[in-house]
């Protein structure tokens, strides 16, 4: 039961690590939760974002996502006031009989401090982070940034801003730096390795926070969201993107190519040149972290791959002269020009 212990339960990420199935299993069914003593507070301006505390992530770092703005354009997020939006979540808590969930995988390190200021001093909290291999995290995250039309650079280009750069728009899987963080400010931070626990995210995630199992609450279906090879490779062969609603035009042609021709494997375009500047940059803080956290005798959860030969990648120059790769491009561009045609029509109809 949570209430034997009530506490504020933090959950930081990191993106691309189950979170927002994690967020939607956390909301599905809020009563049953509260009843075991767990809470889940949501925003209401806010209330169709999975994570309950991205708005708090959003105001401390004042810059949002293209996401976000997309979504919630009334919202105005310089006139945020993080502290505000920390006491409309915690307003309801009984933090004498239950704890309290706050999850928002777009908080940074640099957010830790100033969060710990904004939190009641005497309510005790658990910072819960999942991290992931940054080869395969990065494969991930990338193809969200594609599919959402966050980015349009190549692979290597991205990479590189991950490597080279700091800034709070993208996430930095430098999990050691996350850890050092969290664990500064409130005095820990449990880390949870995502390809440990994948099979039960949410059972990890309670263990993680310190409470035990909750029987018969509702699951969700954790939906396949990526973008296969085709239709990745497809959005980055758009030389100039044009607005966001013909990208969307663009991504749903190909997504319905793809189901017509029966095709969905993902594989990672990462090049050697790319795991190399990884493991360049991140094997040292991965040493650090596992030697920190007692988890040195198994330095394979955070190993990256050494090269780039096997089936699970993908030469995007080579991807585009194949066969398969033509056929495909021919289909979803005759989709997109076919839909283009009939809205035109449309629109001159209702004139």
């Amino acid at each position: 039961m949570a209430a034997n212990s009530p506490r504020i339960i933090l959950h930081v990420g990191a993106p691309k690590t189950a979170s927002t199935y994690l967020q939607r299993r956390l909301r599905a069914d809020p009563n049953h939760l509260r009843k075991h003593g767990l809470y889940v507070p949501v925003l209401p301006s806010v209330a169709a974002m999975a994570g309950n505390a991205k708005l708090v992530a959003t105001a401390l770092s004042e810059r949002p996502s293209l996401t976000f703005q997309r979504a919630f354009p009334e919202i105005d997020v310089t006139a945020l006031n993080p502290a505000n939006l920390v006491s409309e979540l915690l307003k309801d808590w009984r933090r004498d009989s239950e704890s309290v969930v706050l999850s928002a995988e777009n908080l940074r390190p640099n957010h830790a401090a100033r969060l710990r200021e904004l939190l009641p001093k005497e309510a005790p909290c658990v910072v819960v982070l999942f991290v992931r291999r940054q080869d395969r995290w990065i494969d991930s995250y990338f193809n969200q940034m594609v599919k959402t039309s966050e980015t349009h650079q190549p692979m290597s280009a991205f990479v590189a801003q991950l490597c080279d750069t700091e800034g709070e728009r993208l996430c930095r899987p430098d999990w050691f730096a996350h850890y050092q963080a969290w664990r500064g400010a409130f005095g820990n931070c449990n880390v949870v390795f995502y390809d440990e626990v994948a099979v039960d995210v949410f059972g990890a995630f309670l263990t993680a926070a310190g409470l035990e199992p909750i029987t018969d609450l509702i699951d969700i279906d954790r939906a396949q969201v990526s973008l296969n090879i085709y239709e990745l490779a497809y959005l980055l062969d758009l030389k100039k993107p044009g607005g966001y609603d013909d990208f969307l035009r663009r991504r749903a042609a190909g997504e319905r190519a793809s189901r017509r021709l029966g095709v969905r494997e993902t594989r990672s375009i990462l090049s050697d040149a790319d795991l190399a500047r990884l493991r360049k940059r991140f094997e040292e803080s991965n040493r650090r972290l596992l030697t920190a956290l007692g988890r040195s005798d198994n330095p394979t959860l955070l190993q990256l791959d050494l090269s780039a030969g096997s089936e699970l990648y993908c030469d995007l120059d080579e991807f585009y002269t194949s066969e398969s790769y033509r056929n495909y491009r021919k289909l979803a561009d005759a989709i997109y020009s076919r839909r283009n045609l009939r809205d035109r029509l449309r629109s001159l109809w209702k004139r």
